[in-house]
Formats: structure tokens, sequence, C-alpha cells
């Protein structure tokens, strides 16, 4: 028995002896193959079809702006610094022609232009219905017999002929006074609005807003209601 134990402790210096000798290694050979590592990257860095993205959208964003930029230059209207002014009415062609030359001397383009307007004469009232001319001269003189003297036959109007007219008044309310009266005298009397064509004058003025603003107007074109209206100015202009 003493044998045996001195026998395994020899044994188990021997094999102590081994492998403090030699590596691990070189006694249990490695067969596992580790793989090559693959190369870390942060998690916030970008990869390369990252950045190829990001730079074709800069590219595209930067292509876009100059289009952009390009079509405002070209639509880009140019400032109009005109200020235009159409001065009046004139009934008068020789008052537009002197205000005219007073806007003229103060270095303002002027034109001088008209048109015909309907001025508005007032209500006449009248009696139609006469089939000759003679039948309207007869009721002329009962009308007169009446106390209606201000009567007389329309002439030159075609579709007018053989109407007696008793007047036209500028308001109204008279108008309607004298119908009432003949109504009583069982007259068939009408009235209508009367207006007459008429040749009105305008200046047109063009004047720089980079200047003075001239207004050359006096008390007497106002009181005749003549203004210095502002308008669009014409391409023409």
């Amino acid at each position: 028995m003493k044998i045996f134990f001195s026998l395994l402790v020899i044994a188990n210096i021997a094999f102590a002896l081994v492998q403090w000798l030699l590596p691990y290694e070189q006694l249990v050979p490695q067969n596992i193959n580790i793989p090559v590592a693959e190369q870390l990257r942060l998690l916030d860095e970008p990869v390369e079809s990252e950045i190829i993205a990001e730079a074709e959208m800069i590219a595209q964003a930067e292509a876009s702006e100059a289009v952009l930029e390009e079509v405002i230059m070209v639509t880009e209207e140019p400032i109009d610094d005109r200020l235009c002014y159409t001065i009046g009415p004139f009934k008068d062609k020789t008052r537009a022609l002197e205000v005219s030359a007073r806007y003229s001397a103060n270095d303002v383009l002027t034109e001088l232009k008209s048109s015909q307007e309907k001025e508005y004469l007032g209500i006449m009232v009248y009696i139609s219905d006469h089939e000759t001319r003679q039948a309207a001269i007869a009721a002329a003189a009962d009308l007169a017999k009446k106390g209606f003297r201000d009567s007389r036959i329309l002439l030159n109007e075609a579709d007018r002929s053989h109407t007696l007219s008793l007047g036209v008044f500028g308001l109204k309310k008279n108008a309607d006074r004298l119908i009432s009266r003949l109504k009583k005298y069982k007259y068939a009397v009408k009235s209508e609005p009367r207006y007459r064509e008429r040749t009105i004058f305008w200046v047109y003025s063009e004047q720089s807003s980079e200047s003075e603003l001239h207004i050359l107007l006096d008390t007497e074109d106002v009181n005749k209601g003549i203004g210095q209206i502002p308008r669009q100015c014409s391409e023409s202009a």
C-alpha cells in the first residue's frame, strides 16, 4: 500500500513538471477558426451610400435654387414710377387747353381727350296723342285759357310729332306739381327725363413719383367741379 501511494505521488509530480515546462496550446491543439473581426462603425457614422445620397440631394437643391433665381430674374417686371391722372371734366375746350398748358409749363406730360356724354336736363312734362299739328295748336290754346301758358309744340323730333311740351323742370317736385294740376282738367299728361349730348374734355397727365407732385388747379376750377383724379397708367402712356 505504501508503494502504491508513493507511485501516485511520483506520477502527480511528473505531470505537474510537464505542464509547467510545455504551454497548454501545445498540449491541446486548437482547431477553432476565428473569423476576421468586422471593422467597427459608430452608430452615428454615415455609411458610404448615405453620404452619396446626401450629396445628390444637396446638388439637386442647389440646381433647383439656381433655376428659381433665373425664373425670378426673367419674370420680374420693372418698377413703374409713373403717376397718371385724369383732370376734368371741362365743358369748354379753351379752358381745358389753358389747364393743359399750365401743367406742360412744369414739364408734366399732358394729352387732351374728349368724349361724348349725356347731360341731364330735367323732367319734361308733355301731352301727346295729337293727330295733327292743328289739334296740338288747339290744345295749347285751351291750356292757355286755364292758365298753362308755357306750352310749345316739339319740332324736329320724328317720334314726337304733334307733341305739346309744358316745360322741362330741374326739380322733380316741380314737375309733379304741374302734373297734378293738369290731371284735374283730365289731360292725358306724361313725363320723362330729358338729356342732351355734349362733348366733355379731359386732360390726361403723367408725372414721376421721384419729383414733386403738381396739382395746378385754381379755386375757379375746383368750384366748377374739376378735379385731378388718379388713374392707372397705360402701357402706351
